[in-house]
């Protein structure tokens, strides 16, 4: 039994996720995925965010913020396509594309939902080069995200390869990457967020 402690109460995560774990009765081989594929990727998609919300809750992330953590995933829109992504047989890479364009907009912890494509940058705005400042709560949450997906797919909150590889490619607002900085700081990736840039950065 998977349990997890949101501001002191204990729930149990097969009793609120126990209405989801119907969709493996849906006929996902429309979706090239087996009911087998389906029912891995929702034991990982759960165990998922149920680390996200540990790391959240350490963070401070709010708990109604982080009750709604990933739940787009559940959806047809993504379900399906990162099942056949991850565990199946790859084979629909435009389908993926889609389920994940439909995340980042979805999904507010993200870095690229605050990304506008082609730079619009009002004047008089506080927006550089078509990037939004992240509220801090949401760059508590994708810290939390971070550490959750490292857990959930290595088996430990150490995410200190990950940063390192995938820094450079992050393209966030100036004072969300002061602050992103500062946050992983305290976490203990000091080495990495002094050391390198995140893109964009001069």
């Amino acid at each position: 039994m998977i349990r997890y402690k949101i501001g002191g109460q204990t729930i149990n995560i097969k009793d609120e996720f126990s209405g989801v774990k119907t969709i493996v009765d849906f006929n996902w081989e429309f979706y090239g995925i087996t009911p087998e594929i389906a029912q891995q990727f929702l034991d990982s998609l759960i165990a998922h965010i149920t680390y996200v919300r540990e790391a959240g809750f350490k963070l401070g992330v709010p708990d109604d913020q982080l009750r709604y953590h990933d739940l787009s995933k559940f959806s047809l829109e993504e379900f399906p396509y990162y099942a056949r992504n991850f565990l199946g047989d790859k084979a629909n890479p435009d389908g993926f594309a889609s389920a994940w364009l439909h995340h980042i907009h979805d999904n507010k912890h993200h870095w690229q939902h605050w990304i506008f494509p082609d730079s619009f940058t009002p004047k008089g705005s506080t927006v550089e080069n078509g990037v939004v400042e992240m509220p801090y709560n949401y760059v508590r949450e994708m810290i939390a995200d971070w550490l959750g997906a490292s857990k959930a797919y290595t088996g430990s909150f150490d995410m200190m390869d990950w940063l390192h590889k995938n820094m450079p490619n992050i393209r966030v607002h100036s004072k969300t990457a002061t602050y992103l900085r500062q946050e992983l700081d305290l976490l203990g990736y000091a080495d990495v967020v002094y050391l390198q840039k995140f893109a964009g950065e001069a």
